[in-house]
């Protein structure tokens, strides 16, 4: 920061000019966002990638990183009933399950009823604010299963439709801490 100046650059922050002791907490310091439309699908009863991730390198280790995920997911079932869900992973290693698991299978979006054959399309949106405490190259990425290991019970990323590819976003956002 220069005597005249309030801006602080991101070339500054990277030489080690500004260090984190003298940022507020709280203000953004860099957004990486992905958009995926792989058109992906799950049969598995196992967490399998889906193929939306995105990398950040945090500039301070006091940093947390804001993810917020937005799904596109078609969802088909052949029997009475199908269940699916999604959690993220920073590297290989699960930071944030939101969906119910219990020895039958993940619960975050599902349908059930007497009928079968049926489609069904939505959105799974969520946030997880995380403090990865490095300086190094973070990958986050999600995964997603299918309650009951079918194929006919399948849970597609990005549906490739007849006019267009579904799309996932995934946005990290640095926060100084």
């Amino acid at each position: 920061v220069t005597p005249d100046s309030d801006t602080i650059t991101t070339a500054m922050l990277k030489s080690g000019a500004v260090s984190s002791s003298k940022l507020s907490s709280g203000k953004v310091l860099q957004v990486v966002s992905v958009v995926d439309d792989t058109d992906t699908s799950i049969t598995s009863a196992t967490y399998t990638d889906t193929g939306l991730s995105a990398n950040i390198t945090p500039i301070s280790t006091s940093s947390k990183i804001l993810v917020t995920v937005n799904h596109n997911l078609r969802l088909q079932r052949s029997t009475s009933s199908v269940y699916g869900g999604v959690k993220l992973l920073r590297g290989s290693t699960d930071i944030f399950n939101p969906d119910p698991i219990d020895s039958n299978g993940a619960f975050g979006f599902g349908y059930q009823s007497g009928e079968t054959s049926s489609i069904i399309l939505l959105r799974n949106t969520f946030q997880f604010l995380d403090s990865p405490s490095s300086t190094s190259q973070v990958t986050y990425k999600t995964q997603g299963r299918v309650y009951i290991a079918s194929n006919s019970n399948t849970l597609r990323f990005n549906y490739n439709g007849s006019v267009n590819n579904g799309q996932s976003v995934m946005t990290l956002m640095e926060v100084s801490g």
